[in-house]
């Protein structure tokens, strides 16, 4: 197994973040949950399009549901993949800024490894897809979704480098890995393979 060890200008940024944190009462209340509550918002996300499929009875938005989860569950899968080889321990552990006050809502939960960081792959694929989906048919709402979900994204990665559950080169990699997901679903052969079988689950289910 490869370990890493995260470059000194990042290890000095994430330093200056959690100090800049711990000066303010209220940036150590929020920041935690900021690092973890745009998650839940996925889920239900998810639940709403199959309640428009039920309404509307189309199943166009039963396709985007399945569109977007399997482009983040195949984010999840190679960023799993990835921490098969690679052992990176966490910047709290290592700058022993363990603080239950600061700590994440999931943090309790996560292995201790690091890299690429699941919250960066799984949030970055998620508004991709979502925004992917809008463009590609032309749908404003889900263009709308996808720049939210966007933005919940980028919060949420910035407040875990600066709760220092995680160092600034996990969360590049893990929105690299979101990212790459999702260029490749996107693909026009690949979309079409894909759209295909979730016309055929959609219509079956």
């Amino acid at each position: 197994m490869l370990k890493l060890i995260e470059p000194n200008w990042w290890v000095v940024l994430l330093k200056n973040l959690n100090w800049w944190m711990n000066s303010s009462q209220t940036l150590i209340h929020w920041l935690p949950i900021l690092s973890d509550i745009f998650v839940f918002t996925y889920p239900v996300f998810l639940i709403w399009l199959y309640v428009m499929w039920w309404i509307k009875s189309n199943i166009y938005y039963k396709k985007a549901a399945l569109f977007i989860f399997s482009g983040t569950f195949l984010s999840v899968c190679l960023n799993v993949f990835i921490q098969f080889f690679i052992d990176k321990t966490r910047p709290n552990f290592v700058l022993w800024l363990v603080d239950e006050k600061t700590e994440s809502i999931l943090h309790k939960f996560l292995p201790t490894s690091s890299f690429p960081s699941d919250h960066a792959a799984v949030s970055m694929s998620f508004a991709m897809a979502t925004l992917f989906w809008g463009i590609k048919n032309k749908d404003g709402k889900f263009i709308w979704f996808g720049i939210v979900f966007l933005l919940f994204s980028l919060i949420m990665c910035f407040s875990r480098v600066t709760i220092a559950v995680h160092w600034p080169t996990d969360i590049i990699w893990g929105i690299i890995v979101g990212l790459f997901v999702i260029a490749i679903l996107s693909r026009k052969k690949i979309f079409n393979f894909f759209d295909k079988i979730f016309e055929k689950i959609a219509t079956f289910f």
